[in-house]
């Protein structure tokens, strides 16, 4: 348990239904399940860590997002002027 109020609370509330002994097994069953548990809780500095790796990772997509389009701009303006190039070619010749 986190505080040792919370694991005599536990204590008191079963004491009162299952006798002291009794209370004291299943607190501590308790505690040892709470316990072994633990490291897969978050703790706010690790929310706050993966916060701050997500908002980096969505800068970065953002930032290859915008090269993405002007590359592919580039390229179709590109194709566009070697398109109209090679179409006027065609009508000189004729």
């Amino acid at each position: 348990m986190s505080t040792s109020i919370q694991v005599m609370e536990l204590f008191n509330i079963f004491s009162e239904t299952y006798g002291k002994e009794k209370a004291q097994t299943i607190v501590k069953n308790i505690e040892e399940i709470v316990d072994s548990h633990k490291q897969d809780l978050a703790t706010k500095m690790d929310i706050l860590d993966l916060k701050k790796e997500v908002k980096e990772v969505e800068l970065k997509l953002a930032k290859e997002i915008e090269q993405a389009k002007s590359s592919t701009i580039k390229w179709v303006v590109g194709l566009i002027i070697a398109q109209t190039a090679a179409i006027i070619s065609v009508m000189l010749i004729k």
